[in-house]
């Protein structure tokens, strides 16, 4: 997806999230976006760090052999620790509405010997994923997310029985240009709630942020 997360020059996350993952999972600007200016800019020192990668991956519990969806891959940061969390027998999708993005991701998968990372060109309101999953992780995205919702339903779909849903989203510091999607987490948990999903976790990490893990309801 144009869906990515947030080259040349350290941004603070406000304007990485403004030129990131979530602006380019529904297409906003992308047009003029240099791919591979914006998967250096993903890959940044001071960005890895301030989304605290290893911590967040660890705290979704994956297992070996289990399938995981990133979606808003951007240059696959979270895709390549995702996959690393589920090898030998697992796979870890990267989904994103742009082409050249999911590209790299390849090329980035490849060159770090990952063998079990697998691309998806998906549509905005629908991830396209191959397979039911057991988790669908989506970063700082899910405020640009078409009819959030049905979207939410859609996601309960595409999961495998107790299968989990994770988001990460802003807080308080909200970039600029996105009053029209600000939400709160209260929001996130009415249409979470509404497409049958229950809450199982929430995590404090990382800065200026809500972190919190749904589970598919019981059949």
């Amino acid at each position: 997806m144009r869906v990515a997360a947030c080259g040349l020059r350290i941004f603070k996350r406000t304007t990485l999230a403004f030129f990131g993952l979530a602006v380019t999972l529904v297409g906003v600007a992308a047009q003029q976006r240099n791919p591979e200016e914006y998967a250096r800019f993903l890959e940044n020192r001071e960005r890895v760090e301030r989304m605290e990668v290893s911590r967040v991956v660890s705290a979704l519990g994956l297992k070996p052999g289990q399938l995981v969806v990133d979606l808003g891959s951007g240059s696959g940061l979270f895709t390549r620790a995702l996959a690393r969390s589920v090898a030998p027998d697992g796979t870890a999708y990267a989904v994103d509405i742009d082409p050249a993005l999911l590209k790299i991701v390849e090329s980035s998968a490849k060159r770090s010997a990952i063998k079990n990372l697998a691309t998806v060109l998906a549509a905005p309101d629908d991830p396209k994923l191959p397979q039911a999953v057991d988790v669908i992780f989506i970063c700082d995205t899910f405020h640009h997310l078409p009819d959030k919702p049905t979207y939410a339903r859609t996601l309960y779909r595409y999961l495998k029985p107790g299968g989990r849903v994770a988001v990460i989203d802003f807080t308080n510091d909200w970039p600029g240009g996105h009053d029209a999607m600000r939400y709160t987490p209260d929001d996130l948990e009415r249409w979470m709630t509404g497409a049958g999903f229950a809450r199982d976790q929430s995590f404090d990490f990382p800065k200026n942020s809500f972190f919190v893990i749904y589970k598919k309801a019981s059949q």
